[in-house]
C-alpha cells in the first residue's frame, strides 16, 4: 500500500484531449499548474496518450515546479501507437522512454496498463522489482477492469490497483476493489464521471469538441447515454465516499471544472458540508 498522505484524494489525468488536439499545450500548462496551487499532487498518464504526447506535456509543466508538488503515475505494456508487449524487456524499454519524456529521475507509480492474467509473468515481476532496486519507480500496480485485477491482487507484489469507479460499478467489482484494499493495496479510481451528466449546448472550446467526439463513438458503440446520469459532482463525492477508494482521478480541460473538483474534495476532508 502508498501511503496516504503522499498522493492528493483527488487525481489529475494528463490523457484524453491533453494527449492531442483536444488541448493546446498551454492549456494543459495552465491547468496543471491550477490542479497543483489547489492541492492537487496526483497526476495520471501514460505513453500510450497521443504517442508520447502527454507525459512530454506533464514533463514540461511539472519541470517548472518544485519536485515535491507531484506524485507521477505513468504506464507500460500499452505502447505509443497502441500495441501491446508486456515482456520484461518492452518493460524496461517503456519505462527508460517515459522518464525521459517526463523529465524525471524516476516514476512514483508505474503501473501495468491492462495485462492479461498470464502476461503478469514470473521474468516480468522480477524485472520490475529490480526497477524499484534501482530507484527507477517507487511504487508498483496494475490499471484494468477484470480478471487481471484478481491476479494481481492474488501475487501480493503490488501496491496499487487503479481501476472504475463509479456509481454503475457492479457488486463483484465493488466486491472486488473492497478486497484489494483489505489485502493492503491502494485503489485509485478512473471513469469516476462515467455516466455523469454532461452541460448541455453547442461546443465551446477544442476540450468540448474531443468530449462531442468521445460522446458520438459511445453513441455508435450503444453505450447508455449519459444525459439522465447524475450530476458530475455527485459522481465524484460519490467515488470519494467510498471506503476501498483512496484517491479519484478526473479528466478536464476547463480550469472552472477543475476548481469545483478541488473545492468539494477539499470540502469533503474538512467534513464541511457540499453543495
Amino acid at each position: 500500500m502508498i501511503e496516504t498522505d503522499s498522493f492528493s484524494r483527488l487525481g489529475f489525468g494528463v490523457t484524453g484531449p491533453h494527449a492531442g488536439l483536444g488541448a493546446g499545450r498551454g492549456a494543459t500548462t495552465r491547468l496543471i499548474h491550477q490542479a497543483v496551487d489547489q492541492g492537487v499532487t496526483f497526476f495520471d498518464t501514460g505513453p500510450a496518450y497521443g504517442r508520447g504526447e502527454a507525459e512530454r506535456r506533464l514533463g514540461a509543466a511539472l519541470k517548472r515546479l518544485p519536485r515535491r508538488s507531484a506524485f507521477v503515475a505513468t504506464k507500460a505494456g500499452i505502447h505509443p501507437g497502441g500495441y501491446r508487449d508486456f515482456s520484461a524487456g518492452a518493460v524496461e524499454m517503456s519505462l527508460r522512454d517515459s522518464l525521459k519524456r517526463l523529465q524525471r529521475d524516476h516514476v512514483d507509480l508505474l503501473l501495468l496498463h491492462g495485462p492479461a492474467a498470464d502476461e503478469m509473468t514470473d521474468k516480468l515481476l522480477r524485472r520490475l522489482d529490480a526497477f524499484r532496486e534501482r530507484g527507477m519507480i517507487r511504487h508498483l500496480g496494475v490499471c484494468g477492469r477484470g480478471a487481471e485485477l484478481d491476479r494481481a491482487i492474488s501475487l501480493g507484489v503490488f501496491d496499487a490497483l487503479m481501476a472504475p469507479v463509479n456509481q454503475s460499478l457492479e457488486p463483484s467489482q465493488i466486491a472486488r476493489l473492497e478486497r484489494a484494499r483489505s489485502s493492503g493495496l491502494s485503489v485509485i479510481g478512473i471513469e469516476t464521471m462515467a455516466g455523469a451528466r454532461r452541460p448541455s449546448g453547442p461546443p465551446a472550446s477544442r476540450g468540448d469538441v474531443w468530449y462531442l467526439a468521445r460522446q458520438i463513438k459511445r453513441r455508435l458503440r450503444r453505450d447508455p447515454p449519459a444525459e439522465a446520469g447524475p450530476p458530475a459532482s455527485e459522481a465524484l463525492r460519490w467515488a470519494l465516499a467510498q471506503p476501498f477508494c483512496d484517491s479519484a482521478v478526473c479528466l478536464t480541460t476547463r480550469p472552472a471544472h477543475l476548481a469545483a473538483n478541488a473545492s468539494l474534495v477539499a470540502a469533503l476532508e474538512a467534513g464541511e458540508p457540499t453543495p
